[in-house]
């Protein structure tokens, strides 16, 4: 096995699986066998960004006048 990996057989891990969850999370590969074979991983699940916030940049930004007036070449596509 890699360095970092640790297995547990299926009647340790029911036994540790606070501990199992806790080395997965630091970063240790976490094996489950069963009858010698390896059957599963646990991996910790990773963590979301924050939700966007709406209006963040409101009052930072300044528009010039006429930003939104026609583009004078456009008139040959309407």
């Amino acid at each position: 096995m890699a360095r970092g990996t640790v297995a547990y057989n299926m009647y340790e891990a029911k036994t540790k699986l606070s501990q199992l969850v806790d080395e997965a999370i630091s970063g240790k590969q976490v094996i489950l066998m069963n009858r010698g074979e390896p059957v599963a991983m646990v991996v910790p699940i990773p963590k979301t960004r924050r939700p966007r916030k709406l209006g963040f940049l409101k009052g930072k930004l300044k528009l010039k006048r006429g930003w939104d007036s026609p583009i004078p070449d456009f008139k040959d596509y309407q």
